[in-house]
Parts: C-alpha cells; sequence; structure tokens
C-alpha cells in the first residue's frame, strides 16, 4: 500500500512552529515523568497516571498507617501493664510482710511494748504500699484512672484518700477493639467505700417532657425503637405507630394519638406520674409489637388480650439526672426536707451541708462533694437514688441530720430506721445473748425496763420495741434517731435525780454494738449513742490501718479482726496481678501479629507503586534519545530559505 507523504511545503510557517512545539513538549513531559519516577521510585507520579493501581495504593497505605499506630499502641499497653506488673510484685511482697507480722502477734504472749514497736513497721509498710499507689511510668501515674497527671493517693483527715479516677485507660489495638492498659488504685486497692445509701427511691415523676433516654422502662432495659401495633377489634384494625427516634414521653403520645385519630380510632392515650395509659374508644383494643419488637414491653403497655378497659402502664421509672429539679425528686407526692440540711462526720471532721437554696441534684452533689471532707456524691447506677461513697482509708464516714429530715428524705443517713442490725458495725451485726436479755435501760428516778432483743431485726423495729417496753412497765423513757448527727436516743421523762443509764446484761455485746455504752449529755436525762454504721473502705490502706491501731492498744480482739480483714487481699492483689499478666501477653502476642500484618502490607504495597527500574531506565532512555532527534528534526524543519519568501 502505497503512503502518501504529508506535504509540509505549501503549509505556513506558525502551523509548522506549532506542529514542531507541540511535539517537542510531549516529548519533554515523558522525559520528565520518566525522570520524576526514577528519582521517586514510583511507578506513578499522579493519580491521574494510573487511577487503579494508586486507588490501591492509597488503600493500602492508610492500612500501613492503621497498622503501624496499632502497633505502637500495644507497645505502648504491654509496657504500661509491664510497669504495673513490677508494681504489684512489691505490693504482694508487702502484703505478705504486713500479714506475717499481723499473725505473729495475734498471739497473748506478745507483749504491749512488742506490739508498739512493730506497729511502726505497719506504719512503714502502708506508707510504701502509699508509695506503690502513686507509681509513675513515662510520667503518667499508673493506677490513678484516666486522672493520670495527678497523685491518685494523699494524706487526708487522717488517713489516705483517693483522688483519682474510677474509669480504666483504653486504647484502640485495631479498627473495632480496644484494650484495657491499667487496674485502678479504687479497685486494686478497694479504695472507695460502699455507697451511703437507702432504700429510698428518687425517681422523678413521668411527665410529657420527660426525655425517653432517662427512662428505665417497664422492663429496666430502657426505651427502645420499636413499633407498637394497636388492633382494634371490630373497628379501625391494626394500627401501626412507630416510635423510632422519639425524644420525649409527649412524642409517643402524639405518635400514637395521632395514628389512631387518622386511623378513624377513638383510642387516646395519656401521660400519668408513673407512665402511659391507654383509653379504648368503643371498641376492644391489643397491644403488641411488630415482628421481635420489645417497645410494648419496654412501655409498661403490652395487653396481648384484646380489651375495653383503660389500659395502665407499668412504672417507667424516670431516672435521676444532675438536671433534675429538687421538686421533682420522688415524685409529685414527696417532699424533700432541703431547709434542715445535714451533718457529715468523716473521722474526726465535720461539716453542716447547706442545701436550703439548691435548685437541681447537682446543687445537692457539689455542695457535698465541696465539703473537703473527701466524699464523693453522686447518682446510682440505676438512677432511682442519690449516693455518697468515702474517699479515705482509715476514716468512717457518718451521714446525720441537722434538725430536720434532709439526710433520711435524700435516702443517705447512715443510721435510720430501715437500717438492719445485722449490717452494724461493718457488718458484724450486734452480738446479742441469745434467749436472754441483753440489756437495762434505767431511767434517772431509778425504774428500768430489761430488753431480749432476739426477734429484732432493723433499727425501727429496735425503736419501736424500747417505747412499747417503756410504755407497758411505766418506765418514763422514749427511744428515736437523733435529730441532730446521728444514733439512737434515749430521753428521760421521768424527772427523777439519777441519771439515765444503759447496762449490758448476761455478758451480751448488744449495748456495746449499738454504740449506747456512753456517758449521760446535757442534763443527765438523754444517751444519744455513736452511729454505729458508718461507711468505711473495705480495703488494703484501712486494714493497715485497723492492723495499726490494734496494735498499738494492745488489744488482742481488735488484733485478730484485722488480721482476719488483710489476709484475703493478699489472694486479691495474686488475682489481679495474674490478670495483668494475663493482659501483657494479650498485648504482646497481638502486637507481633500486628507487626507482621504491617509487614505483608508494605509487600502488597510495595507491588501496587514501587517502581520496575530496569524498565523504567530503559524507558526514560528511549524518551531522552527521541527528545534529542526531535530537536535536530526542528531545527531543519524551521530553518527558513529563499523558497520560504518566494512561495
Amino acid at each position: 500500500m502505497a503512503i502518501s507523504p504529508i506535504n509540509i511545503s505549501r503549509i505556513s510557517n506558525n502551523l509548522r512552529s506549532n506542529s514542531v512545539l507541540s511535539s517537542l513538549q510531549r516529548n519533554q513531559l515523558e522525559v520528565f515523568r520518566a525522570q520524576t519516577r526514577v528519582a521517586t521510585g514510583r511507578s506513578f507520579v499522579t493519580p491521574s497516571d494510573d487511577p487503579v493501581r494508586a486507588a490501591r495504593a492509597l488503600n493500602l497505605t492508610q492500612t500501613l498507617a492503621g497498622q503501624i499506630q496499632f502497633a505502637e499502641n500495644l507497645r505502648h499497653g504491654d509496657d504500661t501493664l509491664a510497669a504495673a506488673d513490677q508494681s504489684l510484685t512489691e505490693l504482694n511482697s508487702l502484703l505478705i510482710e504486713a500479714n506475717e507480722i499481723a499473725s505473729q502477734n495475734v498471739s497473748n504472749l506478745t507483749s504491749a511494748a512488742e506490739r508498739e514497736a512493730v506497729a511502726d513497721i505497719i506504719t512503714g509498710i502502708r506508707q510504701q504500699l502509699q508509695i506503690v499507689g502513686n507509681r509513675e511510668f513515662n510520667g503518667r501515674f499508673l493506677f490513678g484512672g484516666q486522672h493520670t497527671t495527678s497523685r491518685p493517693f494523699i494524706d487526708a483527715l487522717g488517713g489516705v484518700a483517693y483522688v483519682g479516677d474510677t474509669r480504666n485507660l483504653l486504647t484502640r489495638t485495631s479498627p473495632v477493639l480496644d484494650a484495657t492498659l491499667n487496674v485502678t488504685g479504687s479497685a486494686l486497692f478497694n479504695a472507695l467505700s460502699p455507697p451511703a445509701t437507702t432504700n429510698v427511691d428518687l425517681s422523678p415523676a413521668v411527665t410529657a417532657n420527660t426525655r425517653v433516654d432517662a427512662l428505665r422502662g417497664a422492663t429496666a432495659q430502657g426505651i427502645r425503637d420499636g413499633i407498637l401495633v394497636f388492633n382494634e377489634i371490630g373497628g379501625a384494625g391494626a394500627i401501626s405507630v412507630d416510635l423510632t427516634g422519639v425524644d420525649t414521653v409527649g412524642d409517643i403520645v402524639t405518635r400514637i394519638n395521632n395514628a389512631a385519630t387518622a386511623a378513624g380510632s377513638t383510642l387516646t392515650a395519656t401521660v400519668t406520674d408513673a407512665g402511659l395509659s391507654i383509653q379504648p374508644g368503643s371498641n376492644a383494643v391489643s397491644i403488641t409489637d411488630a415482628s421481635t419488637g420489645v417497645i410494648a414491653s419496654d412501655l409498661g403497655i403490652l395487653a396481648v388480650q384484646p380489651t375495653t378497659d383503660t389500659i395502665t402502664g407499668l412504672a417507667l421509672k424516670a431516672r435521676i439526672t444532675p438536671l433534675t429539679t429538687v421538686a421533682a425528686l420522688g415524685g409529685s407526692s414527696t417532699n424533700v426536707d432541703l431547709a434542715s440540711g445535714l451533718i457529715l462526720t468523716n473521722g474526726a471532721n465535720s461539716a453542716t451541708i447547706d442545701l436550703s437554696d439548691a435548685e437541681s441534684v447537682q446543687d445537692i452533689l457539689n455542695r457535698i462533694n465541696n465539703s473537703e471532707l473527701y466524699v464523693w456524691a453522686r447518682i446510682s447506677d440505676d438512677g432511682s437514688s442519690i449516693e455518697v461513697l468515702n474517699r479515705v482509708s482509715g476514716t468512717s464516714l457518718s451521714i446525720g441530720e441537722n434538725g430536720g429530715t434532709t439526710a433520711f428524705d435524700l435516702g443517705i443517713r447512715t443510721l435510720s430506721t430501715a437500717t438492719p442490725l445485722d449490717q452494724l458495725n461493718f457488718g458484724q451485726g450486734v452480738i446479742r445473748a441469745e434467749g436472754l436479755d441483753d440489756l437495762r435501760i434505767t431511767a434517772a428516778d431509778g425504774a428500768a425496763i430489761d430488753l431480749n432483743i432476739d426477734a429484732i431485726t432493723t433499727l425501727g423495729d429496735l425503736i419501736d420495741f424500747i417505747n412499747q417496753t417503756a410504755t407497758t412497765e411505766g418506765v418514763s423513757i422514749t427511744a428515736s434517731l437523733a435529730t441532730v448527727g446521728n444514733g439512737i436516743r434515749l430521753t428521760d421523762q421521768s424527772g427523777g435525780a439519777g441519771s439515765l443509764t444503759v447496762t449490758p446484761l448476761n455478758l451480751s455485746q448488744a449495748a456495746l454494738d449499738l454504740g449506747l455504752t456512753k456517758p449521760t449529755v446535757s442534763k443527765a436525762d438523754e444517751i444519744v449513742s455513736t452511729d454505729s454504721n458508718p461507711v468505711r473502705t473495705d480495703g488494703v490502706i484501712d486494714a493497715l490501718f485497723d492492723l495499726e491501731r490494734a496494735l498499738r492498744s494492745d488489744n488482742t480482739q481488735d488484733l485478730t479482726i484485722a488480721a482476719d480483714r488483710l489476709n484475703p487481699f493478699v489472694q486479691d492483689v495474686t488475682r489481679v496481678h495474674g490478670v495483668i499478666g494475663a493482659q501483657s501477653q494479650a498485648l504482646s502476642a497481638k502486637r507481633n501479629q500486628m507487626i507482621d500484618a504491617a509487614a505483608a502490607t508494605e509487600i502488597f504495597l510495595s507491588d501496587v507503586q514501587d517502581l520496575d527500574y530496569a524498565s523504567a531506565i530503559t524507558k526514560m532512555q528511549a524518551a531522552s534519545t527521541q527528545l534529542q532527534a526531535g530537536l535536530q528534526t526542528s531545527s531543519l524543519l524551521l530553518s527558513v530559505s529563499l523558497l520560504d519568501f518566494l512561495r
């Protein structure tokens, strides 16, 4: 086939120049790209060079960056756990030493001077324990929870206060998994007391404005999304109500009523103090869930059998929140006395808390927490009550009244009529003389009552029993709870010349355990017991304080109790030690896997984006040769002769 050459002898100089320039630019660009590939070591310079490979390279690069970061997180986590593991080894040695000392000194053969000397050793062990609790790693405190920049254990109120956090440190070890890096000081040392709280339910009344996410629900599972199905027999039939995404209880009622109206039904929904009420219209109605939903049960209005009666929903139990108003606490029928305030006593320190102008739960919590007594007031996990914890190991916390009923109304009075006798004295209860009288209360005029409290179970029962017995026997004695502070108050109205006294009988320890073996106060016509139900931390530091005090007081019975308290902590630390070790091994194994995965990703990424140098250099040389040839040809094509002027 013949090829017809392009005759450029009749084209203009301008067109010829543009054509040559375009060719040279393409050649230069190709040389530039080839040189850039060689210089960068990449098979493509911009994503437009190879969009498919560029997308794969971007994905692999992001994956590799994540794997490298996860491996670093795992390394940090493993190092942190290793530091904690070393601290636990030291802690375990200290506890074993303290336990041996306690066991050796329980015997009556040990002298008071020997016990006093050993008490100084226990003091040193306790101080070393506090140092371990404040151990740092990489400038961060290991046992402070998420508060890693300040010491978690400090000296306070004659004891050791835990001011750290109760939340664990977490690190991301994969796109969907987190790992725990620590054990908190509150958990390791059991450095927070059980909450001071009673069975008072402060749940606010349910209103149309109550948020759905603030409800515990009839099944205590909250209110889950779903679709209600009202089946009106002989009327509108099935009415579906989608409650997905509702914000308030009022929204639920509105959606039900709107759906009923749209379907031509006369059933109505209303809000009660407890929850929902459904009033069927002229036809019987059943209420179920669509498919496998549970919202009917959550709302407490599940009614499988059709009925024309009003369907009164179960209590939805609104949670207390920091913004809950004081007026709403306990529902519409409860009136919380905040005018009187309350008295906190932690160890030898007391504070009167003024709540007269508190408007919300947060105000109450703030006033208590700012008392400088190292207590922690918070809302209970189920949102039904307020509870107060003691942060100080070595002291006991008592919460009483200041002339009113504030502590009782808030459910935080440590000694109340509902307190079981078996709970007193940190769970040791009241030791009685079974089948015999336990104590005698003698009025100032000499009249007395003897009490057998074998059948008494609560403090309220005891107060009623004392009053009933005194009335029956004509003795002018009245029992009640103290109106200021806390304790059992015995009042003598006899007007006699003697003193009101409480005497143990039949070797019973009931009077002592009830805190009534104390001298009369005021006009010798009143006895107020000590609070025999304070709250304290049940941890190792508190146990060491008890052991130290028992040794210094040379009290064999208290020493035995302290030694029994201390013994379980050795096993507890050993258990935690094992958990930390297992977590460390798991993180180490996971890190090795992540490093291997990152190495594999690097290989894949190299295959996608790295340059084949042999091929690239060959192409670069070809492009350079082509550019050089183009330059030489261009000089000939663009040269001007006489013929260019004659054309």
